[in-house]
C-alpha cells in the first residue's frame, strides 16, 4: 500500500494529465473554428507548442472555460506541490 505522501504524488501526476487533456481539448476545438488558418498552415508531423496567450484572446465562452479550468488545475498542482514540500524531480509534469 502506498504511502501518503506516495498517494498525494500520484494524484499530482494525475491531475497533470487531466490538465493536459483539457488543453489539448482547447487546441483542438479553436483549430476547427477561431485557428482554423493556422492549422491549415501545418503539415503532418510538424510541432507547434501553444500557450495559454494563443487561445486568451478567443471570444469563445467554451474554450474561456476550459482556460480558466486549466489554470485552476495549474494552481492546485502548484499549492498541493508547495504546501507538501514536493519537488518538481518527484513528479511527471512533462
Amino acid at each position: 500500500m502506498d504511502t501518503y505522501r506516495e498517494q498525494l504524488i500520484n494524484s499530482i501526476n494525475e491531475l497533470w494529465e487531466a490538465r493536459v487533456k483539457v488543453f489539448g481539448c482547447i487546441v483542438s476545438l479553436a483549430m476547427t473554428n477561431h485557428l482554423k488558418e493556422i492549422n491549415d498552415a501545418f503539415e503532418i508531423g510538424d510541432v507547434f507548442e501553444f500557450q495559454y496567450a494563443h487561445f486568451e484572446d478567443i471570444d469563445d465562452s467554451n474554450i474561456q472555460s476550459m482556460i480558466a479550468l486549466c489554470k485552476e488545475m495549474d494552481d492546485t498542482i502548484s499549492r498541493l506541490m508547495n504546501i507538501n514540500g514536493i519537488g518538481k524531480d518527484e513528479v511527471n509534469l512533462d
